[in-house]
């Protein structure tokens, strides 16, 4: 059965004449899927493009989108509307019926697209907040077999009640046959809000639309595990390189995209109290934090990114051997580097669905992540050392623990973690919800 996926970002990239796969992120997991089935990966079109890239066992199908469309569909309800809401910021929370419509547009655009290219028969895979309307348009145009995942946070339903369009997105999602969370707590919520909005018969594993049910399950995402056991040695001398930049420093990392909810100001804050609590360490450690630009045309990460880097700039001049500051694009090796050479990573999002930076930080690196209590991974990643980044003593006291671990306990969690990351693998969980969605 041919495969379509509907995603808003494709994955493909251009290198001279010609376009090629680029496997990071969602395609990484997707596209060995494809390549056994055959298929057609449906997304947006850089630049109002229709057309259709043809790749060895691969079609991408762009869907045009003018630039007034994206304004109101991405900048605005996906990334005003859904995307602080559904990570319980609301202050940053915007809503304008004008993004609504320019969202309906879109999915409907995403839905015919996808339809022309697979037909009734093919099993569709539809992806994230930007697609929620899409799965019940495919319904009702026909399609047999259709899966969802979210990749971000599900809300308390008294979060939901905020989004005037939460019912038709409760319904649009409720088009598929299955439907796939992170976590259990995000099943749990979703199941309270078609039950609370649509009056549906919900069971514990799934909604009654009808005579029709509809799975509901997690299915916890992981990482390319093998592709990053690769890259441990690909990227052995250049560790090695910024370990000797900073002799005789114990080394941390954070790497995040500028975003309100990966909780930077906070782990700055955080790291600032550690050294103030514990001046000892001030001369023995250093705290690379990496930052990638992200959606600076919308307001709430313009003013992110003025906050952020005053922070750092202060925080450098008080502690200048002791902490560095990276604003930039990095290449994927350059960041991988980068956590070969940490002791510990700070992975602390202040809200996060899952978060694979934890992930690719233990099987590239010989240490530990201080994970959030507070992103979907936390939940399955033991020998983590949990903290809370709304606590900046809590964080202090947690890295001193960190840098004072013994042999033995360092070892132990290494264990767990390597285990925990290695069971999440993102081939085994793109397979197991395809096997779920058309056993």
């Amino acid at each position: 059965m041919k495969l379509v996926v509907l995603a808003n970002r494709e994955p493909i990239r251009r290198v001279g004449e010609r376009y090629e796969v680029a496997l990071g992120g969602l395609a990484a997991a997707l596209y060995p899927a494809i390549r056994a089935r055959g298929g057609v990966w449906v997304a947006w079109g850089p630049g109002g493009l229709d057309e259709r890239i043809a790749l060895s066992r691969l079609v991408v199908r762009r869907v045009p989108i003018s630039e007034r469309r994206v304004a109101g569909y991405y900048q605005g309800y996906a990334n005003q509307a859904l995307w602080p809401l559904f990570h319980l910021f609301l202050k940053h929370f915007r809503v304008k019926r004008g993004w609504w419509r320019d969202y309906r547009v879109v999915n409907a655009a995403f839905a015919e697209a996808a339809l022309e290219e697979g037909g009734r028969d093919a099993l569709y895979w539809v992806h994230d907040y930007h697609l929620s309307l899409a799965p019940a348009l495919l319904r009702e145009a026909g399609a047999r077999c259709i899966g969802v995942f979210w990749h971000i946070p599900w809300p308390p339903r008294e979060v939901l009640a905020v989004l005037p369009e939460a019912e038709a997105l409760v319904r649009g999602l409720l088009g598929a046959d299955l439907i796939g969370f992170h976590t259990p707590d995000y099943v749990e919520r979703f199941l309270e809000a078609a039950r609370a909005w649509l009056g549906a018969r919900v069971t514990e594993d799934g909604v009654w639309v009808g005579r029709r049910f509809v799975r509901v399950a997690a299915f916890p995402i992981g990482v390319d595990v093998a592709g990053l056991e690769a890259a441990r040695s690909r990227v052995a001398d250049r560790a090695a390189a910024i370990r000797a930049a900073y002799p005789g420093r114990r080394i941390l990392v954070g790497a995040d995209r500028l975003d309100y909810t990966k909780g930077i100001p906070e782990r700055i804050r955080g790291y600032r109290r550690f050294l103030e609590k514990y001046p000892e360490w001030a001369e023995r450690v250093v705290f690379l934090q990496l930052t990638a630009p992200s959606r600076e045309a919308v307001p709430a990460y313009r003013g992110l990114k003025s906050q952020l880097l005053r922070l750092a700039r202060a925080t450098e001049r008080r502690y200048p051997e002791a902490f560095v500051h990276r604003y930039a694009v990095l290449s994927r090796d350059e960041l991988l580097a980068h956590f070969a050479a940490a002791e510990f990573a700070l992975v602390t999002p202040l809200r996060d669905g899952m978060n694979l930076v934890a992930m690719e930080y233990a099987l590239v690196s010989e240490g530990l992540p201080l994970l959030s209590r507070f992103a979907g991974a936390a939940r399955y990643l033991k020998g983590a050392l949990l903290v809370n980044p709304y606590d900046p003593e809590g964080l202090a006291d947690a890295l001193a623990e960190a840098l004072t671990l013994s042999e033995t306990e360092r070892k132990a969690r290494r264990a767990e973690l390597l285990a925990s990351v290695k069971g999440l693998d993102v081939g085994n969980w793109a397979e197991g919800f395809l096997e779920a969605l058309s056993g």
